[in-house]
């Protein structure tokens, strides 16, 4: 009976669900495999023991969170905006600017959040095939929106789950020939050389959305933030739910920033275990290798039971059916010790 009270295009929508298992070897949803530094664990246990703010609602602006943030990607605070992961933001642009009806066009294959988020904002996903190699194409993304007459653009760079970037003058050559809003998702920014930060002056229509849950480990913590043009950062605080995002995480991610070279480190750490990885992947036979700037690998096989056979041995990836005779699997890049029993496992399956 319920059912039949549910919003019509929503009776047969599928949430999105991740299982919550305690595993061997976790590299299946892009997380850090580092915990809190050494310095932020200290000042976390100093400020538990010191401060009494968890009985008060947390600064509804995360104030000083958004002056570290500003501080560090040299931009205003009014550029700032936070809240519960990027995926909350992405709700919050979606409510802002989509009334019923209204298209908004993203790459496919990447990250499926984004059409169902535009659904649940009675919105129309309008996806865009990418190039078989997984590149973006330009022309077809401009095209589009045009002809979709496009309320927002979503661009993911480093995609998920391919792994490839969107360069720098791709981007200027789409927000120059299209007129409505940009979703830069940049999660994967860390892992990258290239972001489009330096350039929300020069495109008012830009908003970079990142997140603290992949490079600075904080996946529990739930914080992401966006920068952007200061017009469209208040547009997207008219949806903003007040007090959103938890004192502690506020506190913990300024902490991160402050102590940034260590985490700097980890980053270059996983990105040198990235090209490990690559380069013994690439040496497996029966797979194909698709090159990756995130801390994630996409390969292709016809070894339907591979992923099968990996959980039997307490190591998890994410796969994502292609066809009946292929499969993608998204590897998660994992410490030394993880990537080398990840590779010894594959070949002793693949013998």
């Amino acid at each position: 009976m319920i059912k039949n009270y549910i919003r019509k295009e929503l009776r047969d929508f599928k949430p999105y669900h991740a299982d919550f298992i305690q595993q061997k070897i976790k590299l299946d949803a892009n997380e850090s495999p580092f915990t809190l530094s050494e310095n932020v664990k200290k000042k976390l246990i100093e400020w538990i023991e010191n401060e009494e703010n968890i009985n008060r609602y947390p600064d509804t602006d995360s104030t000083e969170l958004r002056k570290t943030l500003a501080s560090f990607w040299n931009v205003s605070i009014d550029n700032v905006i936070c809240g519960v992961g990027s995926d909350q933001l992405i709700d919050c642009m979606m409510k802002v600017f989509i009334e019923p009806g209204d298209k908004v066009v993203m790459p496919t294959p990447s990250f499926s959040m984004y059409s169902s988020t535009v659904v649940l904002n009675h919105g129309v996903p309008i996806q865009v095939e990418l190039n078989s190699d997984y590149s973006y194409p330009i022309e077809n993304i401009i095209k589009s929106c045009k002809e979709n007459n496009a309320k927002i653009l979503i661009l993911c760079t480093p995609n998920n789950p391919t792994g490839n970037v969107l360069f720098e003058e791709e981007i200027k050559k789409i927000a120059e020939n299209v007129k409505c809003p940009i979703l830069i998702d940049e999660a994967y920014g860390e892992f990258t050389s290239s972001t489009m930060i330096p350039f929300i002056k020069e495109y008012p229509n830009i908003v970079v959305f990142r997140t603290f849950s992949k490079a600075y480990g904080l996946a529990g913590l739930r914080v992401g933030y966006g920068v952007g043009n200061k017009e469209i950062i208040d547009a997207i605080y008219l949806t903003k739910p007040p007090y959103n995002l938890n004192t502690i995480s506020q506190k913990i991610a300024t902490w991160v920033l402050q102590d940034y070279k260590i985490y700097k480190d980890r980053i270059s750490y996983l990105k040198k275990e990235r090209e490990y990885l690559l380069e013994e992947l690439k040496s497996l036979p029966n797979i194909k290798v698709f090159n990756s700037e995130a801390n994630f690998i996409l390969i292709e096989t016809n070894k339907l039971n591979l992923v099968k056979k990996l959980e039997e041995k307490e190591i998890f990836v994410r796969s994502f059916p292609k066809n009946s005779k292929t499969i993608l699997i998204r590897i998660t890049v994992g410490t030394k010790e993880q990537n080398k029993i990840l590779i010894n496992a594959i070949k002793e399956i693949l013998k």
